[in-house]
């Protein structure tokens, strides 16, 4: 057990997260936080010894959240995708594998669609 333990809860719970999905020129799945809807984080202490800490905790929490915002609005992180895509699941006795061959990325609907030629074995 830790000397200063703290419970962290957030407005809203969970808070809100809104990704744009895109393609990078080297085929890598680019992901941008465009939007980040967190109001308060707040760390309430869970143990005597975290409670003078987490009073002033509690006086940061706003400024806290907006930092948390500021701070990661904007960042991207680029994710490779692996060449193929696939997946595997068992069939009676046997595993079924399904391979997504040269993925390209894309959208339908406002929404991402990752397409490509399937192959099953």
């Amino acid at each position: 057990m830790a000397l200063m333990d703290f419970k962290t809860i957030t407005k809203p719970d969970p808070p809100e997260v809104t990704v744009q999905a895109g393609t990078a020129p080297d085929g890598k799945l680019t992901l941008e936080l465009v939007s980040l809807k967190l109001s308060d984080v707040a760390f309430l202490p869970a143990s005597v010894a975290a409670v003078p800490v987490g009073v002033l905790s509690m006086l940061l929490s706003e400024p806290a959240a907006s930092a948390v915002r500021e701070f990661l609005t904007g960042q991207t992180l680029d994710v490779p995708l692996p060449q193929p895509l696939g997946t595997s699941f068992p069939v009676g006795d046997s595993e079924v594998k399904v391979r997504l061959d040269r993925p390209e990325l894309g959208s339908h609907n406002g929404m991402l669609l990752i397409s490509g030629t399937a192959s099953v074995s």
